[in-house]
């Protein structure tokens, strides 16, 4: 399986990017929150959208320090994560941040960097972001507990955040890596296993792709989709195959599995990606390449790619909102 890579484009009218993506090494929840307090105030001030994905001792120290002013911070994620797959997580952070800043407003959102205690994880989800969020009117600030980080500090701290932020000032990070260098070094794990699957079909060439459509449809209807999700399954995985026939071996092979309120495909083949970051930069308005695997994301709850062995596999997971 073969696709456009997402390749960092230049804004068309020479302003720069409004992404940032910084952290915060602390020692102690005071030291933090004397660095976030004029941070938090600030964006509270302009009337930024203010999200905090922190724990509950970080929460308590931001709430005792703003009063009624965290009244205007909305703790949590603002998309689903999906602990096996950092790309799931950042494709669909950047699609509710798009959704949410469409009307103008910029958007802060704290995150604990350390909280999963894995740090390639942690610097597989980052690199991603780095790649899903750009345009966007976005500043993300990822906070690191020295004393759970401090080994994996490289990792945490200085491979994916352009800026880090020493006592109360931002600077650049000199030790920064691009996404793509970082999830070279850092490769999708496989999905989980799911067991044998229930039905597999094998396709090749483009003229297998209809009926690959066609037997899309029908196992989305026996799901219990809704249309909606029956037109986006259908086209995601005819996406997908089609890039198995024309940017990888030709042929591969699509797997089924069903579980309570879900549906799962994989579309398998051979071939080995020439990207490690498909689908999750938003593809320039006029680009005729590159969309299939970004649109496809778009599509489903879950698309997660990886290469081992065997060649390239992408899992897609929908679900049955009246299962669910």
């Amino acid at each position: 399986m073969t696709a456009a890579p997402d390749r960092p484009a230049p804004p068309t009218d020479g302003t720069a990017d409004p992404f940032r993506h910084l952290a915060i090494n602390y020692h102690d929840v005071d030291g933090l929150v004397a660095t976030l307090a004029p941070v938090l105030e600030e964006a509270l001030t302009r009337g930024d959208l203010v999200l905090a994905v922190v724990d509950d001792v970080v929460r308590a120290a931001i709430t005792r320090h703003l009063g009624d002013a965290v009244a205007g911070v909305v703790f949590g994620e603002p998309a689903q994560p999906y602990t096996y797959s950092g790309q799931t997580t950042a494709a669909r952070r950047a699609s509710t941040l798009r959704e949410m800043t469409a009307g103008g407003r910029a958007a802060l959102v704290l995150s604990d960097s350390t909280a999963t205690g894995d740090p390639d994880a942690w610097s597989a989800l980052d690199a991603s972001s780095n790649l899903a969020l750009r345009g966007l009117p976005v500043t993300l600030l990822c906070l690191c507990d020295a004393t759970r980080a401090l080994e994996d500090a490289e990792r945490f701290l200085y491979w994916n955040h352009p800026e880090l932020y020493v006592g109360a000032t931002a600077s650049p990070n000199p030790r920064y890596r691009s996404p793509e260098t970082v999830l070279t070094a850092v490769p999708a794990p496989p999905a989980p296993e799911l067991g044998p699957p229930e039905h597999v079909t094998t396709f090749a060439g483009a003229g297998a792709l209809r009926e690959i459509r066609r037997e899309t449809h029908r196992r989305g209807e026996e799901a219990g989709l809704d249309d909606e999700q029956l037109d986006g399954l259908v086209l995601a995985v005819g996406e997908l195959a089609s890039n198995s026939v024309e940017h990888g071996p030709g042929h591969g092979s699509l797997s089924w599995w069903t579980r309570p309120g879900r549906l799962v495909a994989q579309i398998s083949d051979p071939g080995r990606m020439t990207t490690t970051t498909p689908g999750l930069r938003c593809p320039e308005t006029r680009s005729v390449r590159g969309r299939g695997v970004w649109l496809a994301r778009q599509l489903t709850d879950v698309l997660h790619l990886w290469t081992g062995p065997g060649g390239t596999h992408v899992r897609l997971e929908i679900g049955d909102r009246a299962g669910n």
